[in-house]
């Protein structure tokens, strides 16, 4: 029966070699595309992370900043009452 049995896998393999291989060789670029895509999802998904880091600490830098200078007018409009 064993023998049997490999004798039709040899024949299968022999007849069917080029499918067997194109079968396995797509399998394999399969694979691989998935994993380079979870690989990509990854980084697009630090890369998100890093450029909401980014623009919060952009928003709280402007608006120091819009603070300052307001505080710098309300000094400059007080100095102007002052000389007049």
């Amino acid at each position: 029966m064993l023998s049997k049995t490999i004798q039709v896998l040899k024949y299968l393999l022999l007849e069917y070699h080029f499918y067997f291989f194109s079968i396995t060789l797509l399998s394999v670029l399969l694979i691989y595309s998935h994993n380079e895509t979870l690989a990509l999802e990854k980084e697009l998904v630090r890369i998100n992370e890093e450029f909401q880091m980014n623009l919060v600490t952009s928003e709280k830098r402007q608006k120091t900043y819009d603070e300052k200078m307001e505080q710098q007018h309300a000094e400059i409009e007080r100095m102007i009452k002052e000389i007049h």
